[in-house]
């Protein structure tokens, strides 16, 4: 990626980002239990799982999928009400909340079989509705390419589509753009974080990947314009905005059966400040994906 397009990144992540409270598991016999909260091996080190509710049958098992730099926590008001009608389960990418870190900077592809390997080591069994805030909402997407009989349904949570960054660089003025790739300095363009996620493979790989499908999908986006003073450049807030817009239609359409959500009074933590949308859009796509492996039956 060069200079600038990290720079973006940088300003994107550092916009996204939130500073929530880390989980504490308990230990429980079985994830296959009602409640299971607890540190999983998967390969010589842990990370943190938390499930909850009963697996109905012919229901899926809800997995949630937290943002660039959110613990598991960050699901708190979404979790429990899932958990009353179907299985549930959040976890802490390495690194985040009590999950123990790596060192090296790691792809999407990374995260993506470590989730697949917390969720074989802890016994969550497949079908699976992915629910992605933000960057969750990419590896959803990675995980839905690379495991795509294991995936019944998804629901992306204002998250951006990999083109978007680069789009966005379209929009600064050319003296502005200048002016930052002159004064960059080092770690200017090093994305900061908790979790060390090589964010140059991102867009590539998504691309490659181009995960189209015919499940269940919605797509819920910030209904809040985005605001000028969170930018370098505040008279291109708008024009970020709009084409943030355009994005999440274009990422509507990579399922038959995608529809979006505009969350009129939410910005980007959809699931913190209108839980109740988030929740209503996981109800609809375990009935919607319920209905259909019971019609393929």
């Amino acid at each position: 990626m060069f200079v600038a397009q990290r720079i973006f990144v940088l300003m994107f992540l550092a916009f996204v980002c939130a500073q929530c409270s880390a989980a504490q598991p308990s230990k429980s016999a079985s994830a296959a239990s009602e409640t299971f909260d607890a540190l999983v091996d998967v390969g010589g080190r842990r990370l943190h799982l938390s499930c909850a509710g009963k697996n109905l049958e012919g229901r899926p098992t809800v997995i949630l999928e937290s943002g660039f730099g959110s613990p598991a926590s960050v699901w708190n008001r979404v979790q429990p009400e899932v958990s009353k009608f179907t299985r549930v389960c959040s976890y802490d990418r390495a690194g985040l909340g009590t999950s123990e870190p790596v060192g090296a900077p790691r792809t999407i592809v990374a995260l993506t079989e470590d989730l697949h390997a917390l969720l074989q080591k802890a016994k969550v069994p497949a079908p699976y509705v992915l629910v992605g805030h933000s960057l969750g909402g990419m590896l959803a997407r990675v995980y839905a390419s690379y495991y795509p009989s294991e995936v019944v349904g998804m629901v992306f949570v204002d998250s951006p589509h990999e083109d978007e960054n680069d789009r966005g660089l379209a929009l600064l003025p050319p003296e502005t753009l200048k002016e930052m790739l002159r004064t960059a300095k080092p770690e200017d363009i090093r994305v900061a974080g908790p979790e060390s996620v090589d964010t140059c493979s991102i867009r590539p790989l998504l691309n490659a990947l181009d995960w189209r499908g015919q499940i269940p999908l919605v797509v819920l986006t910030q209904g809040l314009p985005y605001r000028p003073e969170d930018y370098p450049v505040p008279s291109v807030a708008p024009k970020y905005y709009q084409l943030h817009l355009e994005m999440q239609k274009e990422l509507v359409s990579r399922s038959t059966k995608g529809r979006q959500v505009i969350a009129s009074k939410s910005g980007h933590f959809i699931h913190q400040d209108e839980p109740e949308l988030v929740i209503e859009a996981i109800r609809q796509v375990v009935e919607e994906s319920k209905r259909g492996r019971a019609n393929s039956k």
